[in-house]
């Protein structure tokens, strides 16, 4: 049975002081045509919000509600259908290129974009999106950078915050600390795929050394939470598929920005050919020439 989000209007009762955000409950079990099903309840400024939890929701309408000010919970009805958000392979990999190739910006803008050189690529994220939300981005030509690449942006604020919520990092990710959303990594199908997109984003096979790899730069004060990021990522690729890697290590070189900032890039391999073999079977990329590249070192690894 799935219950869908409501709210109702009740009198304030229980002698309570007036509070922009009051909890009566955090959860409880609600018994309807003779199922228990996981609900959510908050109290909010006399509204009372009730929403249906299973085992695969990782976010509901009363979370996000609590970002709102009160006179603005009803903006979140026309989006009642994208509660509760429920964990997918699909929204993992979204989560993903938005880590790898994508942007969210916060306050005040709230909004996506995601970039990439190939138009059949911005297309397939733009679908992966709508399967899902219902809403499509525009695409662009980005005039900004040498690099001749284009621009999907999503203006809609209500999804920006949810995709903030579930585990995607705002702002520059150069100078956030974040890591694998815990709900990715406790689901062997969304941890699949979310390596896949990453590495289809930011990784890449090396033919001269035989090897897949992935970087992320980080500025030098959050070296360490990099440095976890991918340690997490890489007991997770051995535990649920027996990939091993090399332990995350620093490259040798610290770049210093225009703006002044000091960044330093952090490395995980995957050398061994048995790994790089089960990385094909169980994650592969989407990247079409990198898949052809990764076959040819492992033929050659033989």
């Amino acid at each position: 049975m799935v219950l869908k989000a409501f709210a109702l209007r009740i009198p304030i009762v229980l002698n309570l002081e007036v509070m922009d955000l009051i909890f009566l409950f955090n959860t409880f079990y609600f018994s309807s045509t003779g199922h228990w099903t996981f609900v959510c309840v908050k109290y909010i400024n006399s509204i009372l919000i009730i929403d249906s939890m299973n085992n695969d929701c990782i976010l509901n309408k009363c979370d996000l509600i609590e970002l709102y000010k009160s006179r603005d919970y009803k903006y979140l009805d026309k989006y009642s259908t994208w509660f509760p958000v429920l964990a997918s392979p699909q929204l993992a990999g979204i989560v993903a290129d938005l880590m790898g190739d994508g942007h969210l910006q916060g306050n005040p803008k709230w909004r996506i974009d995601y970039c990439s050189k190939s138009l059949e690529e911005l297309a397939r994220f733009n679908e992966e999106l709508y399967s899902l939300f219902k809403i499509k981005g525009k695409i662009r030509e980005c005039k900004t950078n040498y690099y001749k690449t284009f621009n999907l942006g999503v203006n809609n604020k209500v999804l920006a915050r949810i995709l903030n919520k579930i585990g995607v990092p705002s702002g520059s990710k150069v100078f956030s600390s974040f890591n694998i959303p815990k709900w990715i990594l406790a689901d062997k199908r969304c941890f699949s795929r979310f390596v896949n997109r990453l590495f289809s984003c930011e990784g890449s096979v090396d033919v001269n050394s035989k090897c897949i790899e992935i970087k992320m730069y980080k500025s030098e004060d959050l070296m360490d939470e990099g440095i976890a990021f991918f340690q997490i990522l890489r007991g997770n690729l051995y535990n649920y598929y027996g990939i091993e890697t090399t332990r995350p290590f620093l490259e040798g070189r610290i770049n210093i920005r225009k703006d002044g900032f000091k960044t330093i890039g952090i490395w995980l391999k995957i050398k061994k050919r048995d790994s790089l073999d089960r990385f094909y079977v169980y994650i592969g990329f989407d990247d079409p020439n990198k898949n052809i590249k990764l076959r040819k070192i492992i033929s050659i690894s033989q």
